[in-house]
């Protein structure tokens, strides 16, 4: 990876490091348990942007230096433009194991305080509320596809029936205009019997 790209994958375990430090100082000092949740959401959020980070620094390539790889680079040695450099591909891991690592701490401290095996009931909750969001995003997806669907049907059946309607009405005018000549025709002809 090259320079800039590490800065992002650093930068964005920066921001989750942050995350744990909020975590941990509201487990400290915080009864509130709206206080904990807030900094709990604000390091899933910040864990999923380093993530995502990460996946995008791989794909475009444009981090910058961090001491993981300054370190590796004078060690090992390596070309910073160079992504698949070991010095590069050993900084980004490392960056991502101490957040990792950093994560895994924060879980142990929380079932510390609210007892064993609370880390893995908030995870799980998270992933069904996850799954319960994208299912109602699909459901939602489904809604406005069928909506444009009856939309377009809707429109069709609209003209339908305004050609069926316009037929109507110039069947309507032709059978007034050929009653009119009938008259004519049977005025000039001289033909005033049928009256």
């Amino acid at each position: 990876m090259d320079p800039i790209t590490l800065a992002a994958i650093t930068g964005g375990f920066a921001a989750v490091k942050s995350a744990v430090s909020g975590v941990r100082t509201a487990l400290e000092s915080a009864d509130d348990v709206n206080a904990i949740a807030g900094h709990l959401d604000k390091l899933f959020t910040t864990h999923s942007a380093a993530k995502r980070r990460v996946k995008d620094a791989r794909k475009n390539k444009n981090l910058k230096n961090n001491k993981w790889a300054k370190f590796l680079k004078l060690r090992i040695g390596g070309d910073d433009s160079d992504e698949t450099s070991l010095a590069n591909v050993a900084a980004a891991k490392l960056a991502e194991k101490q957040h990792d690592e950093e994560i895994k701490k924060l879980s142990i401290e929380i079932n510390r305080r609210f007892g064993a095996g609370t880390w893995d009931e908030i995870l799980e909750e998270q992933k069904k509320l996850i799954e319960e969001k994208k299912e109602r995003l699909k459901k939602a997806r489904e809604k406005k596809k069928e909506e444009e669907l009856q939309r377009a049907l809707g429109q069709k059946a609209l003209w339908e029936k305004i050609l069926i309607e316009s037929v109507k009405i110039v069947g309507v005018g032709l059978f007034v205009i050929g009653m009119i000549v009938f008259v004519i025709y049977l005025k000039e002809s001289g033909t005033k019997g049928l009256y």
